[in-house]
């Protein structure tokens, strides 16, 4: 009888332990239902409070705002270079007709120096005259009376 009661208190303790974890977790669940209530009104009235600041804005307001602080800047950056500009100095010079300015002067420096650059002296060797003498080996002179002697048996 001890052994039946003492499972039946287990099972029992067991059931209580499980109903007691049921309830924990429905708890965790209501306090995070909660967090969740309080951050969403939390972002609700947020959001009002943007609409109600940017009520009587719009995009559109905000761009052409932006285009005019542009513009008066461009105008102002256009007033200190006039005024920083010294008195006297004319219109700016263009760069490339600096450039072409300059590229004629080197090229007429360049003239004069080889204008003033002396010619080189031609050295030409003389040519000679004469015809210059054929030397005669001893088999020329062999062959050559070899052919005599057979224009001479030839004649006969």
């Amino acid at each position: 009888m001890a052994l039946k009661r003492k499972k039946a208190f287990e099972v029992n303790i067991e059931k209580i332990n499980g109903a007691r974890m049921t309830i924990e977790t429905q708890m965790m669940a209501i306090e995070n239902a909660n967090v969740n209530l309080e951050t969403m009104g939390a972002m609700r009235a947020g959001a009002e409070a943007m609409k109600n600041i940017h009520g009587s804005m719009d995009i559109d307001k905000v761009d052409a705002t932006m285009d005019d602080i542009r513009d008066q800047m461009d105008v102002a950056n256009e007033i200190s270079d006039a005024i920083s500009r010294p008195v006297g100095m004319g219109e700016e010079l263009d760069e490339d007709d600096l450039l072409n300015e300059l590229e004629e002067l080197e090229q007429e420096e360049l003239d004069a120096k080889m204008l003033e650059t002396p010619a080189p002296a031609v050295y030409t060797p003389n040519v000679p005259t004469h015809e210059p003498e054929r030397h005669k080996t001893r088999v020329e002179d062999d062959e050559e009376e070899e052919l005599e002697a057979l224009k001479a048996s030839m004649a006969m």
